[in-house]
C-alpha cells in the first residue's frame, strides 16, 4: 500500500505544467480585475443617475418657487403684454430682469442636471464597454 502510494507521490513530481500556463493564469486574473472594476462603475454611475433624477424634482420646485417669490414672472410677462415699452426702456427692463433671478434655485438645477447627464454618459459609456468587449467571455 504504502509503495503505491509511493509511486502515486512520484508522479506527481513527474508532472510539468503545460507551456504558457502562468501567462493565462494571470491574463485571466487581470481580465477580473477589469471585470470587477467595470461592474463597481456600473453601480456607482448607476446611484448617481438614480439619486440625481430623484433629486430633480425638489430642485425644479425650489428653482420654480424662486421664480414666482422674486417677481420673475411679472417682469417676463411684461415681454409679452407692453413689447413697445420694454423695447424702449430695455435696459432697464433687463436690469429688472437679472437682478429679480434665482440665481441660487438656478443653480440647484443646473447642478442636478449636470450630474444626470455626467452620470449618463459615463453609464452608458461603461456599459458599451462591458457588453461589448470580450472581458464578459470567458
Amino acid at each position: 500500500m504504502d509503495k503505491k502510494l509511493e509511486e502515486i507521490s512520484e508522479s506527481f513530481y513527474l508532472v510539468e505544467p503545460p507551456a504558457g500556463l502562468f501567462d493565462k493564469i494571470m491574463c485571466r486574473i487581470e481580465k477580473e480585475k477589469k471585470i470587477l472594476t467595470l461592474r463597481r462603475r456600473i453601480i456607482i454611475f448607476s446611484i448617481g443617475l438614480i439619486g440625481s433624477a430623484v433629486a430633480f424634482i425638489p430642485a425644479f420646485a425650489y428653482a420654480r418657487s424662486g421664480f414666482v417669490e422674486s417677481g420673475f414672472y411679472s417682469f417676463f410677462s411684461l415681454l409679452f403684454s407692453d413689447t413697445k415699452i420694454v423695447l424702449a426702456y430695455w435696459e432697464n427692463f433687463a436690469q429688472s430682469l437679472l437682478e429679480t433671478l434665482p440665481v441660487l434655485g438656478l443653480a440647484v438645477l443646473l447642478a442636478t442636471v449636470v450630474v444626470f447627464l455626467e452620470s449618463l454618459k459615463m453609464l452608458v459609456r461603461d456599459l458599451k464597454i462591458f457588453y461589448n468587449s470580450k472581458l464578459r467571455k470567458a
